[in-house]
């Protein structure tokens, strides 16, 4: 493929290919689970198998490399740095957003609870779900979008455009496409952040953190919420 090609005709056909391949997927196994107990079994390992492999499949083709994923732990104290600050910033807004959300919105009591399998929750959402959906969507399709949309404009030094927002939305159907609840829209804002943070340090790495931090946070919140 030419190089007009990879900014041109070619940028916007792969980009709407892995936006439009990734809710097919999603929402073909969510239809399908609880029709099939192999497919409610092994669904959700197959879905983080196609977002992990697809990308690595398209090594060494269409201008695709493990630097453009953002594969790399070159800028890792730059990363870890941005994790932490942008974990702090945050952490405070979300707890009480969340609290605000689940007491008056939804009406549930609250009951502080220590939760359980804190470290192996963790390990799951860093190693597992933080890395294979944001090789997919920051590391892949926000690049591909980038090409479709370059960043024209910095948001606190890091170049941001229209293919933050776009793969934020994609990000976000993803959850959204096969359950139809509302709220599972609500990944479109740390969504924003994790795009952010790909633009900022050049790799996935502090993305990922970041992603399984958001988890492993919100399961831990939700464990002393109320729900029967």
């Amino acid at each position: 493929m030419s190089a007009a090609d990879q900014t041109g005709a070619g940028a916007r056909k792969e980009a709407l290919l892995a936006a439009a391949g990734v809710l097919l997927v999603l929402g073909t196994i969510k239809h399908l689970a609880p029709l099939f107990p192999l497919v409610r079994t092994h669904g959700f390992t197959l879905a983080l198998a196609f977002q992990l492999y697809v990308p690595l499949y398209f090594i060494g083709r269409r201008g695709v490399s493990t630097q453009s994923l953002g594969l790399t732990l070159a800028n890792w104290r730059t990363d870890l740095r941005w994790f932490l600050i942008v974990s702090a910033v945050t952490v405070v807004p979300y707890a009480i957003g969340l609290h605000v959300y689940m007491t008056v919105g939804l009406g549930r009591p609250f009951h502080p609870r220590w939760p359980t399998g804190v470290l192996e929750n963790l390990a799951v959402n860093v190693a597992l779900v933080g890395l294979a959906e944001e090789l997919y969507f920051r590391g892949y399709l926000q690049e591909r979008m980038a090409r479709v949309w370059p960043d024209q404009r910095r948001f606190w030094g890091a170049p941001v455009g229209p293919a933050i927002v776009v793969t934020a939305a994609v990000f976000a159907l993803a959850h959204f496409v096969g359950e139809y609840v509302p709220a599972r829209l609500g990944p479109f804002f740390p969504a924003l952040v994790f795009g952010w943070l790909r633009a900022k340090t050049g790799t996935i790495v502090a993305a990922v953190g970041y992603h399984g931090f958001c988890n492993v946070l919100a399961d831990a919140l939700l464990a002393s919420y109320r729900w029967g």
